[in-house]
């Protein structure tokens, strides 16, 4: 990484920080991001990354609000059970 220092507003700041803090990623990484946006250059990135975290990030806060049951807990001789009736029907 390469370090840059820029002036922003304080309404800049205001909402750089609000939206760091929704994502639940660092106030740089935003910027990192705005940046591939106007060079269109997001296919640097792996593909799907961000947005996998950005997914995973949105469902862990529904969790903690309360908004979303988490998947019931499988068990391991369940998976083995439908592996097996997956692998007798071929």
């Amino acid at each position: 990484m390469i370090r840059k220092q820029l002036y922003i507003d304080e309404r800049q700041e205001r909402a750089l920080k609000r939206k760091a803090k929704a994502l639940g990623v660092s106030e740089a990484e935003i910027l990192r991001r705005a940046l591939d946006e106007v060079l269109g250059e997001k296919a640097r990135r792996p593909p799907g990354r961000l947005q996998a975290l950005d997914r995973f990030l949105e469902r862990a806060q529904l969790v903690a609000d309360g908004g979303h049951r988490l998947p019931r807990r499988v068990r391991r001789d369940e998976l083995y059970e439908e592996r097996e009736a997956r692998l007798s029907r071929r």
